[in-house]
């Protein structure tokens, strides 16, 4: 093993889902393999139903909690932008980023970037597995065709590439949990939970804030297999009451249907006009109804 005195800690964005843990994990044993044990897989945040039971699942302790990265070696996953980067990352010694989101990046130059539009970060982590000719152990193969799944909506999402699918396709090789859409399936129930939420819980389960030209947004993603179960007039009150709160400029819900594939809309803000221009349609009530939607990006 190649020793550092120096940890490096893998960290993906706050309110992480199973990709953004899943990513870090697999890039700590990827690391490890090259003979680089000074790698670490952390948390900035709680993690979700959905990835405690995959890591229960695949018999894999769940990264370990740290709040404040002040001072350490970073690599960033999942994510870049500022407002998704856990606290203290002003400080931290950020070196390297791998992603597949868009990217903002101004404020740090790191040594190494992997930036690539696909479905999923764990995409990235299982193509650099593969590329080093390393073995994936079943557990880490397991977490990562789970991650990939959830992060292109058992690879129907619109940001599925067919990197994506051949990563599915090699992982399952190794994990062999059958029949793909079978257990994408599988995964989408436990995340429906949403009835047993309050509406503030539901807004935070998944939420994101980016920074559009100045106007802040921060939209929530509720994957469900049924949106019209939903209290949606509770969770539009919810928005209200935070953004009288926290002014920003727009406050969104997705309550998307994984199996019709389509997305009711929940807005409040002063700028909903704007994204009526967007969209081309007209919101009423605090809700649009969008076919074909079931992604942020």
């Amino acid at each position: 093993m190649k020793t550092s005195k120096e940890n490096i800690y893998i960290v993906g964005h706050t309110n992480p889902d199973l990709d953004s843990i899943s990513s870090a994990y697999g890039y700590q044993i990827y690391m490890q393999l090259l003979g680089y044990d000074n790698y670490m897989a952390i948390r900035c945040d709680d993690v979700n139903p959905l990835t405690e039971y995959v890591f229960k699942q695949y018999n894999i302790q769940i990264p370990k909690l740290v709040t404040d990265i002040s001072q350490l070696n970073i690599v960033l996953v999942d994510h870049t932008y500022p407002e998704n980067r856990a606290y203290g990352w002003q400080h931290a010694n950020i070196l390297e980023v791998i992603d597949h989101h868009d990217v903002k990046l101004e404020d740090i130059i790191p040594k190494s970037i992997t930036i690539r539009p696909c479905g999923a970060t764990s995409t990235l982590i299982a193509e650099k597995f593969f590329n080093s000719n390393l073995n994936i152990d079943i557990n880490t193969a397991g977490i990562l065709l789970s991650a990939i799944l959830d992060d292109t909506l058992g690879l129907k999402s619109p940001t599925t590439i067919q990197l994506d699918i051949d990563m599915v396709n090699r992982l399952n090789e190794i994990c062999k949990v059958g029949d793909i859409w079978e257990y994408s399936k599988e995964l989408f129930n436990t995340k429906d939970i949403w009835n047993t939420l309050t509406p503030k819980e539901i807004i935070e389960m998944d939420i994101k804030e980016v920074d559009i030209q100045g106007n802040r947004v921060c939209i929530s993603q509720v994957e469900t297999l049924n949106n019209t179960d939903l209290n949606e007039r509770g969770i539009i009150e919810e928005l209200n009451r935070m953004n009288d709160l926290n002014p920003i400029n727009l406050r969104l819900v997705m309550l998307t249907d994984l199996i019709k594939r389509n997305c009711i809309l929940l807005v409040v803000g002063k700028d909903i006009s704007l994204l009526e221009n967007v969209l081309n349609t007209k919101i009423e009530g605090n809700r649009v109804f969008l076919n074909d939607t079931v992604s942020r990006k």
